[in-house]
């Protein structure tokens, strides 16, 4: 279970592996599945608050995280390379540590992110922001496909799509 956090597998169960316990305590009064000794109404509040229920994410994200179907668990398992293709800035910081005792890193002192001017330089590849002022949606689509190593091909049109819809900055940037 080394490093599992970094590496989500649908297939797994991982309250088979105990490692702090199972989440086998249901709040009365929002039925929130807990932890053994976590605190009492860290919740709901013990009923104060009360939120609506989710309702299912719209089509195709309602289908791509179900972890029904193999495109549905490759989905699960490289999201974060998916999220990677739709990234409008990069995050950066002006002290990062990194040394061989931790297998991770580090950050202090000014957390920022990086945008970057809109329109690309001279002889450099569209990233981040600037793919969504590509007119030509297979040229995003291409582009976004080179920057995020294992993705497929057949799911991230449907995201672009899907994202472009539902995305007002975007539909007033087209509009403009």
């Amino acid at each position: 279970m080394e490093h599992v956090g970094f590496h989500y597998d649908p297939d797994c169960d991982y309250s088979l592996h105990g490692a702090i316990g199972a989440m086998d305590i249901i709040c009365m009064h929002c039925y929130a599945a807990k932890f053994r000794g976590e605190t009492a109404g860290m919740c709901c509040s013990s009923g104060k608050v009360k939120l609506p229920a989710l309702e299912p994410p719209p089509e195709p994200l309602h289908f791509l995280l179900t972890g029904e179907s193999p495109t549905s668990k490759h989905f699960l398992q490289n999201i974060q390379a998916y999220n990677s293709c739709f990234q409008m800035t990069s995050f950066g910081a002006t002290k990062i540590i990194r040394d061989s005792f931790m297998p991770t890193f580090k950050i202090q002192g000014q957390i920022y992110h990086r945008v970057g001017s809109l329109i690309p330089f001279a002889d450099a590849d569209y990233q981040f922001l600037q793919i969504y002022f590509i007119g030509n949606e297979n040229d995003q689509l291409n582009q976004r496909c080179n920057i995020a190593i294992g993705t497929r091909r057949e799911i991230v049109p449907n995201l672009q799509r899907f994202l472009n819809e539902h995305n007002e900055l975007i539909r007033l940037f087209k509009i403009a």
